[in-house]
């Protein structure tokens, strides 16, 4: 079943739900069984995102990023990112640089290369790039794409000498991410865990 597809089931779901036609919502399920599980789950998240006498205001932020992923992850998003590289979309998630490197089971170090473009995207595989991507709740693309448009932020250090200066400012040389890992501090089972 395509995506479309369940568009409208879950549609028309939603308009047997507003007119309280149970039998309509049942036979819904019943007559297409290649997509109850994801219909389940947007029933299920329906019902708890549904406003329950509680002013949406009151909501603390956590849980309202919580509804919002529950509905993207339901509804799904084809929208576009307003952000251009995975510093941008770390910040526009509301973590820091610990936080996400936490979340993804990397080690701080290993991040600070991807934010700053440092691996090699060709190094990834398709599962460690999905992993990473749906960490952010991005596809894959996306994630791809923020990690090429990554660049390292270049400082300059008044006391150097100018051919200092200018070697500092040469390119750093991008790694592989298995490289990144092996020299990261990341615990074993972590390490294993990425690469295995």
């Amino acid at each position: 079943m395509n995506r479309h597809e369940l568009q409208q089931l879950k549609m028309a779901w939603l308009a047997a739900e507003e007119t309280g036609d149970n039998q309509a919502q049942l036979a819904i399920l019943r007559d297409h069984p290649e997509a109850q599980d994801a219909l389940i789950d947007f029933i299920a998240a329906y019902h708890i995102t549904a406003p329950g006498g509680q002013e949406e205001s009151s909501l603390l932020p956590l849980t309202q990023r919580a509804a919002a992923t529950a509905l993207n992850r339901v509804f799904g998003s084809e929208e576009q990112l307003e952000v251009a590289t995975l510093r941008e979309l770390r910040t526009k998630k509301g973590l820091n640089m610990v936080q996400a490197a936490r979340g993804l089971r990397l080690g701080v170090d290993v991040w600070k290369k991807f934010e700053e473009g440092l691996i090699d995207l060709a190094s990834l595989s398709e599962r460690q790039v999905q992993r990473l991507a749906s960490f952010f709740q991005v596809n894959a693309a996306q994630f791809g794409s923020l990690l090429t448009n990554s660049q390292p932020a270049f400082t300059l250090n008044r006391r150097q000498t100018a051919g200092a200066a200018q070697e500092s400012q040469q390119a750093p040389q991008k790694q592989s991410f298995a490289e990144a890992i092996e020299k990261s501090n990341m615990s074993p089972a972590d390490k294993k865990e990425w690469l295995g």
